[in-house]
């Protein structure tokens, strides 16, 4: 599968730092170092809008809160003040501020929403929080007390259909589960490696371990499946994402592109030539919907920081059409060839017999005839 550059979006004037597509796939967040959160119409690659909150620090976590069926309405992000925001928007007009919260002493690293129990998680300081999503679009804290440890809280997930969450440590290599009512720690186990980003695809955590690629890990055994091998020059923590219809995991880079791997056999498909070779293309998503797999890639370089939205081939796609569709079609027309050329043969042993008066060879002319065709066929 090929994919081409659909849009090059440009606004943002330091890194991005964090994307997140909407369920449907119609709107793109974006949000960097310069304390910008950005809305996109992947459509279009138009900007819908823009919301500077130069307070709260740079933006490092974003995610849609899907409230309803359109799941397009509502987001929270993250920011180095460690506060949580709330955007909501009503009938497709601009998104506007509902709520803040005091989430962490230090950075948001990570947020995450559980659509069944409509809980939101952070991490950041150390730890992790659940809070209840309530009405009125505020937070109510469900945890509290919870030790810090001595490691960067990275990523939180829902697991168990929301009622567990995973936290994994930055360089510790450890993932705590806790069970979230009544809150307690579950179990806490090491991968094979230390932890730079993480993400869970169904019972999968797709690692990426700072020393030579990502690694996936069966939850709850954290026994190691599989790996996606590739150089990594800079210690920092490349973000990850999965096309589980496409079958491809697309992986951030340090070098100017990222990196496209089969998810099933964790062979290498190709890269996407983000920019120059010194950038860092750490920001990484992807969506699948009716047009196929749509993949976002960020660049992390004060000044000259960009968006770019890839798309699969068109070309190529109608191409593998028609190398599927080609074998019957020709198969067809040499059938109906050699159909013709048989009563064309047959017609004319025929007539020839008739006109001779050798009507007891017509069998053996027919039968040789037929046998001829065949053959160059």
């Amino acid at each position: 599968m090929d994919f081409s550059n659909k849009f090059t979006l440009t606004r943002h004037t330091k890194a991005v730092n964090v994307l997140a597509v909407s369920m449907h796939g119609a709107l793109l967040l974006s949000g960097g170092n310069d304390s910008r959160v950005v809305v996109w119409s992947l459509a279009s690659g138009e900007m819908i809008q823009e919301i500077i909150t130069p307070a709260a620090g740079y933006i490092s976590a974003i995610t849609w809160i899907d409230n309803d069926d359109r799941s397009e309405t509502i987001f929270a992000f993250g920011a180095s003040d460690g506060n949580i925001q709330i955007y909501e928007r009503i009938d497709d007009a601009l998104f506007e501020f509902r709520s803040t919260t005091i989430g962490h002493s230090g950075s948001i690293e990570s947020l995450a929403w559980d659509p069944v129990h409509r809980r939101l998680a952070s991490a950041g300081d150390g730890r992790p929080h659940v809070w209840n999503f309530t009405p009125d679009k505020t937070l109510a804290s469900i945890t509290s007390k919870l030790d810090k440890q001595p490691y960067v809280a990275r990523t939180v997930h829902f697991y168990d259909n929301g009622a567990s969450l995973l936290v994994s440590y930055l360089e510790s290599g450890e993932i705590f589960c806790y069970s979230i009512e009544p809150w307690d720690l579950k179990w806490r186990k090491k991968v094979q490696g230390r932890i730079g980003n993480a993400i869970l695809e169904g019972n999968f955590l797709l690692v990426s371990n700072l020393k030579d690629g990502v690694d996936k890990y069966f939850v709850p055994s954290l026994q190691r499946v599989q790996s996606y091998s590739h150089v990594i020059l800079r210690n920092v923590p490349l973000q990850i994402s999965v096309a589980r219809q496409a079958g491809l995991i697309f992986i951030g880079g340090d070098d100017g592109f990222a990196r496209i791997f089969h998810y099933s056999t964790g062979a290498y498909r190709g890269q996407l030539e983000h920019g120059n070779r010194a950038d860092q293309i750490i920001p990484v998503a992807s969506h699948e919907g009716r047009s196929g797999c749509t993949v976002i890639t960020g660049s992390c370089l004060s000044g000259h920081s960009s968006v770019k939205v890839w798309a699969e081939d068109e070309l190529r796609s109608m191409e593998d059409n028609e190398t599927h569709t080609l074998p019957s079609a020709r198969s067809s027309a040499t059938s109906q060839l050699l159909r013709f050329a048989i009563i064309c043969v047959l017609v004319n042993m025929a007539m020839h017999a008739l006109q001779s008066g050798t009507l007891s060879t017509l069998f053996l002319l027919v039968q040789g005839s037929v046998r001829r065709v065949i053959g160059a066929s």
